[in-house]
């Protein structure tokens, strides 16, 4: 694939460009794209064979959203039901990016369904803008940014103060029970702390994973005898991951202000 960029109100096509097989030879080419499926015999403006190794799809009417995968069947005389030549089972192709629209389902703070972020696209790019941070040029790459924050935060919600105003929503705000900087925040408000949260993490989610996974070693034994002596065993996992910037406006949010040492006085 050599050009898999889809963008709005412009006539850039999607352009496949292929080995080993002759495009021109073909009766029939069939492009199913998501829910949607394109053909040369029955959409020949939208599905072109330009040379015997390139195809373009015009894909500016698409209703899709977000990277989407294309599976190209090849048809000729002697086909029954077609050769896959491009698509994600083969492993031969990328998916395509559709820079239209939003994947965000905002949560305002009045429980929306199936919410999936607290933050808008033209909220993550005031926010990168005004701070000098690098971001993908496409919405469906930000929103992926944007959705990897919220899994984070996720991961923080057993030491969020205050408690869900219903079990059934999605998100972990609206929250009742939330105090910040010693102001209540009502339970229909979605923080700017939060927010501001949200933000910064899916900047920093651009330039690195927010939750690491692995294993590491474990000290078995440890001895002092003159000479430092430590012996290890392979084991245990870790999630590991420096959000200071982040941290600063989650903090106020969390139980203990984020610390997970509590001072108890002994009488």
């Amino acid at each position: 694939m050599s050009q898999n960029l889809v963008i709005p109100n412009k006539d850039n096509k999607v352009v496949f460009v292929f080995t080993g097989i002759v495009l021109t030879s073909a009766t029939d080419i069939v492009v199913n794209f998501g829910s949607e499926t394109y053909s040369k015999l029955l959409n020949p403006t939208l599905v072109v064979v330009d040379s015997a190794t390139e195809l373009s799809l015009d894909l500016s009417s698409t209703a899709q959203v977000g990277k989407i995968f294309a599976t190209i069947t090849y048809k000729d005389g002697s086909s029954v039901n077609g050769t896959d030549i491009t698509s994600m089972q083969l492993g031969n192709s990328a998916k395509i990016i559709v820079a239209i629209g939003s994947q965000l389902i905002i949560e305002d703070g009045s429980i929306v369904a199936n919410a999936n972020s607290f933050t808008t696209d033209a909220e993550f790019l005031a926010y990168a803008n005004l701070r000098g941070f690098d971001v993908p040029a496409t919405e469906p790459e930000r929103d992926a940014l944007q959705i990897q924050a919220i899994d984070y935060i996720f991961s923080k919600e057993q030491k969020m103060k205050g408690v869900r105003v219903i079990a059934t929503q999605e998100l972990m705000y609206p929250r009742k029970g939330v105090t910040a900087n010693n102001f209540a925040i009502a339970s229909t408000v979605i923080p700017k702390e939060l927010k501001n949260a949200q933000l910064e993490l899916a900047a920093q989610a651009h330039a690195s994973a927010l939750l690491v996974t692995g294993t590491t070693q474990n000290v078995s034994s440890f001895s002092v005898d003159g000479v430092v002596s430590e012996s290890y065993f392979n084991g245990g996992s870790f999630e590991r991951v420096r959000t200071d910037r982040a941290d600063v406006y989650l903090d106020p949010l969390l139980n203990n202000n984020g610390s997970d040492n509590l001072m108890t006085r002994v009488l």
